[in-house]
């Protein structure tokens, strides 16, 4: 069905919102972000903000599942079926590292509030974009070991694997803001992290 109008408004003034929350949550820390800083930089007024979103947290679960469902447009078009599997897999790893690295402050302030403070409908939210991410690794995965590349555990564990090595180096870079980030060498790494004992390398 057709959008409507103002359908049409809402959506580029929600998404126009997540674009500035994001610069400013990027920039600072998510607690130190207000909604009338928000609103300022926006140039909308706080009531306007108010009508598209509850408070900050929802604005904040709004943009990470929005970076979710880009990150997996980009898996989809750049890891298409029939890939050489190396280089599938290659890059898989930067468009993940790519999306952990640019979502970094949001991903730290989501996990702070999982289990606390963020309402359910929201982390529910987030888990159905996850359920989607998921899925579509999965299917990388399966495309990948059906073109050759032996991965030398399951699906679920080596996504796991996948998110913990790139949450921890995540956590590194947040920790310590003075060194440089290095992307190649970053992703040497989690070749390297991964690749031992989970995929052999053809």
């Amino acid at each position: 069905m057709k959008a409507s109008r103002k359908e049409i408004e809402r959506n580029f003034k929600k998404d126009f919102i997540g674009d500035i929350a994001l610069d400013l949550f990027r920039r600072s820390h998510f607690d130190r972000v207000s909604m009338d800083e928000i609103a300022r930089e926006a140039e909308f007024g706080k009531g306007t903000l108010y009508k598209l979103f509850s408070g900050k947290e929802e604005i904040l679960v709004y943009v990470i599942c929005r970076g979710i469902q880009e990150l997996c447009t980009e898996l989809e078009s750049k890891c298409p079926d029939g890939s050489q599997p190396t280089q599938m897999m290659k890059t898989l790893f930067e468009l993940e590292y790519d999306f952990y690295t640019e979502y970094s402050n949001l991903v730290v302030a989501l996990m702070l509030r999982a289990g606390s403070t963020l309402a359910p409908e929201f982390l529910e939210r987030i888990r159905e974009q996850k359920r989607l991410h998921v899925g579509l690794l999965e299917r990388i995965l399966k495309v990948a070991r059906a073109a050759g590349l032996a991965i030398d555990t399951g699906d679920k564990e080596f996504i796991r694997a996948l998110e913990a090595v790139m949450k921890g180096i995540m956590v590194l870079q947040i920790e310590q803001p003075a060194m440089e980030v290095n992307r190649e060498q970053d992703l040497l790494l989690i070749r390297a992290l991964l690749g031992t004992g989970l995929i052999t390398w053809v």
